[in-house]
């Protein structure tokens, strides 16, 4: 997703949030049935442009469970399975798929 656009409180999407959220959480617990909505942390809701052009609402959950740290020298990533809705502007659902989200820091001195 490119161009992604966080929805201010006057847009019209902002007040569609709620909705929005409850579409994409019943997409994911229907493709990953043992998956509740107490296993994911909200984590972002944008509007975008996918590499093929098209716009559209992407929302994504962490599943906090599957947060993996590695420490190499002074620097701590956690890596996080990230579970993405990616809908119309119409809200149509038209993809549900996985990635990962990494998180890099450096150690204090």
């Amino acid at each position: 997703m490119t161009g992604c656009h966080t929805p201010q409180t006057g847009d019209i999407i902002g007040t569609a949030e709620a909705t929005i959220k409850a579409a994409a959480l019943a997409s994911i617990t229907a493709k990953y049935p043992s998956m509740g909505s107490s296993d994911l942390k909200f984590n972002e809701l944008c509007i975008g442009v996918t590499p093929g052009g098209n716009e559209g609402i992407d929302v994504s959950y962490d599943v906090p469970a599957s947060a993996k740290t590695t420490t190499e020298g002074k620097k701590t990533t956690t890596t996080t399975k990230v579970i993405g809705v990616f809908m119309s502007l119409s809200g149509e659902v038209e993809s549900v798929y996985e990635n990962t989200r990494m998180q890099t820091h450096n150690a204090a001195q």
